[in-house]
């Protein structure tokens, strides 16, 4: 089911309906501030939007990338109301809908459909919230690398070096670095190289 769908089985209950607002975004703006409590489900109608960290010393860190189609949230804020620890920012001008977690989470354990649907995301996040700890525990920066371009192809086009870099852990100069080594490596006919 895509999103379009899901909104507007969600907006035909009478109860969630009234609560569902559909808002636009400037790029640049935050659709959450890191700090803030925000209990909605966020459907990324166009745009696309980066989760990211701020550490104390004001270095960012980016935890997610979504694109248009997309499904966001800080679990924190939906489940205990706790200020999230992460911002999402909008890398493009973006439209999203907001459905409020709580009546979402009502509604879903009246309709088994719409609870087999979140059980289904619920499992795709963890999946990918797995994988993602396993590349930065298990694999090389290249390695990271190389695997973004072939699981993001659809926005690398859309993203700066500096992004890419921050979401796989390592400063820009260390990406150009790797970048170099690959080039280099391609271009002598080697695959593959480290």
């Amino acid at each position: 089911m895509n999103i379009y769908d899901l909104i507007e089985q969600l907006r035909a209950d009478p109860d969630l309906a009234p609560k569902i607002r559909t808002t636009t975004h400037a790029k640049g703006s935050q659709i959450i501030k890191q700090g803030e409590v925000c209990r909605d489900v966020i459907f990324l109608r166009k745009g696309l939007a980066q989760m990211s960290y701020v550490t104390f010393e004001g270095k960012e860190w980016i935890k997610s990338f979504f694109a248009e189609n997309a499904i966001m949230g800080a679990r924190r804020c939906q489940i205990l109301g706790e200020p999230s620890h992460f911002a999402i920012t909008c890398l493009e001008d973006c439209e999203i809908t907001a459905v409020p977690y709580d009546g979402l989470r009502k509604l879903a354990a009246r309709s088994p459909d719409l609870m087999a649907i979140f059980f289904d995301f619920n499992e795709q996040v963890s999946m990918r919230k797995e994988k993602r700890e396993y590349e930065f525990l298990c694999l090389s920066a290249q390695d990271r690398y190389q695997g973004f371009l072939e699981d993001y192809a659809h926005i690398v086009p859309r993203l700066s070096q500096a992004q890419i870099a921050s979401f796989i852990g390592i400063t820009p100069i260390a990406l150009s670095r790797i970048r170099k080594r690959i080039n280099q490596a391609e271009s002598r006919g080697v695959v593959g190289a480290q």
